[in-house]
């Protein structure tokens, strides 16, 4: 069994009064004590001449080294398989600690390790069906794991509706156009293009007007990180629309999110997003 052993150097010269080395002394200017537990600790300075004594007693906390979950989860509670699944963990220990997640299949060999607390995995390409979600905290004392399981349910089948083309976002009407590198969060559902709050995508037109510099747009789910790749290109002072499916945002927000990443220093364009039907279960 690993014992853990919590030293601190003390300035002065101290009468000792903790649990491990209750009435220990030490007549050294600055000795140093080891305690076996972790905790609150009691250390007393008395000072003495002559004249008599005076006695300070302080407390001292002392952290364990070893590595301990704080805390180990993940959204959406009910993942489908394709989505992206947030996970999220804490650790406490001696630093530096190292956080890692170890997806696996309940019956199949390990996925690639994901290094971090909080991270995605995306679920692109797995199959539906039981899995464990490994979280791991280590130092040089040790290691601790905790398994999650998690079950990626089978995809759901979408139904396409059209609506009237309706747009639902223009920076032309408020006060700035969009910032390079500022991201948008935009609503896909609900208000008057009537989407319904329960869709999953949007079939839309995205448009960049008159851009200040060449760059690129994305739009994503607005619970996700931002992709690698881009929802449309554009050159300088180039107004340029694609057409585009939207997945929406899985944590029942219907968010979407955008980003526009244009050379320059300022950067900035106008960006308009039009809508001419929806996907729902």
């Amino acid at each position: 069994m690993l014992r853990a052993q919590y030293a601190i150097a003390l300035a002065g010269a101290f009468l000792l009064a903790a649990p491990a080395v209750q009435g220990a002394t030490s007549n050294q200017q600055s000795p140093t004590v080891t305690f076996p537990t972790s905790g609150a600790k009691q250390v007393t300075l008395r000072a003495c001449n002559f004249l008599g004594c005076t006695e300070t007693t302080q407390t001292v906390t002392l952290l364990d080294p070893r590595p301990l979950v704080g805390t180990a989860g993940f959204t959406p509670a009910l993942p489908e398989a394709g989505q992206m699944v947030r996970l999220t963990g804490t650790g406490t220990g001696k630093p530096p600690l190292t956080l890692s997640w170890q997806p696996a299949p309940v019956a199949g060999s390990p996925l690639a390790a994901i290094n971090g607390g909080a991270v995605w995995w995306n679920t692109a390409g797995l199959a539906a069906g039981p899995y464990t979600l490994t979280f791991q905290v280590q130092n040089t004392a040790g290691s601790v794991n905790t398994v999650l399981p998690i079950t990626l349910a089978a995809a759901s089948v979408l139904d396409f509706y059209t609506i009237d083309p309706c747009r639902i976002y223009d920076s032309r009407l408020g006060v700035v156009p969009v910032l390079s590198g500022v991201a948008l969060t935009i609503q896909g559902t609900g208000g008057n293009c009537g989407v319904p709050a329960g869709a999953r995508a949007l079939a839309a037109n995205i448009t960049v007007i008159a851009p200040t510099g060449a760059g690129y747009g994305s739009v994503y789910p607005g619970n996700y990180p931002q992709p690698a790749t881009a929802t449309l290109t554009f050159g300088a002072g180039q107004t340029r629309s694609n057409n585009a499916i939207l997945p929406l945002a899985t944590d029942g927000s219907g968010a979407l999110t955008a980003i526009l990443l244009i050379n320059g220093s300022n950067a900035f364009a106008d960006l308009s997003i039009d809508v001419s039907g929806y996907f729902l279960p």
